[in-house]
């Protein structure tokens, strides 16, 4: 959301990004796409762990 409305108020007021705002936004997204993979393995180990769990009870 920050990295939309950053680039919308540099686009509508014709500026540019300062160096730090393209920083602090890279960063960001590369946090945002850094917990969505741990989050996405996590949820699939914990998914094998259970099916394996379920598998040994039936």
């Amino acid at each position: 959301g920050i990295l939309i409305r950053s680039l919308a108020d540099a686009s509508h007021d014709r500026r540019f990004l300062s160096p730090q705002q393209i920083l602090y936004n890279s960063l960001g997204i590369c946090a945002a796409i850094a917990a969505t993979v741990a989050v996405t393995f996590y949820s699939k180990r914990a998914l094998q762990t259970l099916q394996s769990e379920e598998d040994v009870l039936a």
